[in-house]
């Protein structure tokens, strides 16, 4: 494990302490696991003296359920005289949402990717599955179906052929159907797209069965956004072109690729400004520097990235 994986994993532990700590400020036993959690190396105490501080800066705003974490990755932001009481309430939320996903996907994934992490995952028939970054998937291969069902993030489906076994994606209210081809499906917040590198896939919405397309073919995009559906072409070779470290935008608003590039960076991504929100970019950008692609991103139409600690990046104009 790298110097900065080491410090990422101390530094989630140390906010799955504090979320439980809240949560059960009189169980003794936890109490002294903890203890002994801070005792057995100074930088694990040392990552939860600073988160600690951080809850203590946000006002200590404890979520009771799940329901209550927030889940988008990209925020807007109100008017200036709100500004320094929302930066609070923001920072609090970059503390849940870094909590929320260790606790919520661990409980459903079988297989999950960090920020900044991919992986690659071969099942059981041979069909291999590259992850992209903050990405976690379940795999239910029992009885005669494959079943795959995208949890969060993005995936790169190459898949072994077999007809008596069709291979399923799911995610959201979308069902993916092949027998063999390679395609990408990616998760947003009221978003789903899919890509065909090759072959032909079967997409219709998992809750009714609508056909949302019933063949759709290498060099095809499909987007499901808020119940609608939207069919372009592109160039199959840059299907899932995250692979390469690369986001490639192609007349695209400016809030779908800071949406997209948040998954990348720890914490918070906040997009102020909703005009330059809707503005449009094409380009090519490298994931391996989220922050830099950020700016590149904002900076033709006068934004800027202002950061606060490691947690919260504010997008918006000067």
């Amino acid at each position: 494990m790298t110097s900065a994986d080491l410090t990422s994993s101390r530094r989630e532990q140390a906010l799955d302490w504090l979320l439980r700590l809240q949560q059960a400020p009189l169980d003794s036993p936890l109490h002294s696991a903890f203890e002994q959690w801070c005792a057995s190396d100074p930088a694990n105490a040392e990552a939860y003296r600073k988160a600690h501080k951080l809850w203590q800066l946000t006002g200590q705003l404890a979520p009771t359920t799940t329901e209550h974490w927030p889940k988008a990755q990209v925020l807007p932001m109100p008017a200036r005289r709100n500004r320094r009481w929302w930066l609070g309430a923001a920072v609090a939320a970059c503390l849940l949402v870094a909590v929320a996903p260790s606790l919520s996907l661990r409980l459903q994934a079988d297989y999950r990717t960090a920020q900044g992490e991919t992986r690659d995952v071969t099942l059981a028939d041979g069909s291999v599955v590259q992850m992209d970054s903050d990405t976690a998937i379940a795999v239910d291969y029992s009885g005669n179906h494959r079943d795959v069902k995208l949890l969060a993030g993005q995936a790169f489906f190459e898949v072994a052929p077999n007809k008596a076994k069709p291979f399923h994606v799911r995610a959201d209210a979308v069902k993916v159907t092949v027998t063999g081809t390679a395609f990408n499906v990616e998760l947003r917040p009221g978003r789903v797209g899919v890509d065909v590198q090759h072959g032909s896939v079967r997409v219709e919405d998992s809750a009714d069965g609508h056909v949302l397309s019933d063949a759709l073919t290498a060099g095809e995009r499909l987007r499901y956004v808020d119940g609608l559906v939207q069919v372009k072409t592109f160039v199959p070779s840059q299907a899932a072109a995250w692979r390469q470290g690369q986001l490639i935008a192609d007349d695209q608003r400016v809030a779908e690729l800071v949406q997209a590039l948040a998954r990348y960076l720890p914490g918070k991504v906040v997009l102020r400004d909703e005009a330059l929100g809707e503005k449009r970019v094409t380009g090519v950008y490298d994931l391996r520097k989220p922050e830099a692609a950020l700016r590149a991103v904002i900076r033709p139409h006068g934004g800027e990235v202002r950061s606060y600690g490691p947690w919260l990046l504010v997008l918006g104009s000067p």
